[in-house]
């Protein structure tokens, strides 16, 4: 998949369309290699050991779909995190969620205000 579709699938799609929606993504794609090419390709980018050994896999791609599902929160979380706050408690959420959809949850359940969602360090990745 050439860089600036990528950019504008990641970015523009699933973060500024569905992510800060609440709304998990799950992208579709192939290419067609035979098993020797992607043997190679492996061997050639250290067995693929980290994310940008994976990379390579990334290039040729045909975009079958982005598909966004939803999650909803069950209905007694707002009221619960709302009485955990008023007892002085701080909740706390982690999750392997993408990080715009992790704070639209989090808002949503009454973890955080948008306010503090912006704030620096209030949400990180584990990265």
């Amino acid at each position: 998949m050439h860089k600036a579709k990528k950019d504008y699938i990641v970015h523009d799609i699933i973060t500024n369309t569905f992510a800060k929606q609440a709304l998990r993504t799950l992208l579709v794609a192939y290419t067609d290699l035979k098993v020797h090419e992607y043997e190679n390709l492996m061997e050639q980018n250290n067995d693929f050991k980290t994310e940008r050994d994976r990379e390579v896999l990334e290039s040729s791609l045909t975009v079958v779909g982005v598909f966004a599902l939803m999650d909803p929160l069950r209905h007694e979380i707002p009221s619960s995190v709302q009485r955990c706050h008023t007892a002085g408690i701080k909740v706390r959420m982690v999750t392997g969620d993408n990080l715009d959809t992790a704070k639209a949850i989090a808002i949503e359940s009454g973890i955080l205000s948008p306010h503090e969602a912006d704030v620096e360090y209030t949400c990180m990745e584990g990265k």
